[in-house]
């Protein structure tokens, strides 16, 4: 990783970024929700502007989802991971840019993919907001390894 060579993309322009982990089941996102409750002190659970204790199980906050605005938020260092339980098909947080301002900022982000990845055993893609192809870097859990592609145009995949 190359400081210098990835910082553009985390310059403020007013966009979030995002992390995606595509085709997944309920089963992917029960791992995913099973992490993010082992450290329940980085965890918040919000509904309608109200923290509210996080539900014990992702098909709750998937059912609280229908029926009020749903956010989860986990705290890495100053970075903050946001999870709007948009789609069982897609596990997606977002985050600030902002909050990635060196070498160790990126290391903890790098450190959330590769968890996520890992838990699932799916790719995990930071992106452009809004854009999942728009791809910055990708985990492949088979290999292990995060690539990071700071020339990439939009539209154009890893």
């Amino acid at each position: 990783m190359n400081w210098p060579q990835i910082a553009p993309h985390f310059e403020c322009d007013g966009s979030l970024l995002d992390i995606y982990i595509h085709n997944t089941s309920i089963d992917d996102w029960s791992c995913v929700w099973n992490f993010l409750l082992i450290n329940r002190s980085r965890l918040l659970f919000i509904i309608d502007s109200e923290m509210i204790t996080p539900p014990l199980t992702v098909g709750e906050a998937f059912n609280l989802r229908r029926a009020y605005a749903t956010t989860a938020s986990y705290f890495l260092g100053k970075q903050r991971f946001n999870c709007h339980f948009f789609t069982e098909q897609e596990v997606e947080f977002d985050l600030d840019p902002r909050d990635v301002t060196g070498p160790v900022d990126v290391e903890q982000l790098v450190g959330f993919i590769r968890d996520m990845g890992r838990i699932t055993g799916k790719s995990v893609s930071l992106t452009h907001e809004g854009a999942p192809f728009a791809i910055i870097a990708r985990f492949d859990p088979t290999s292990e390894s995060l690539i990071w592609s700071p020339n990439l145009s939009i539209g154009e995949n890893l």
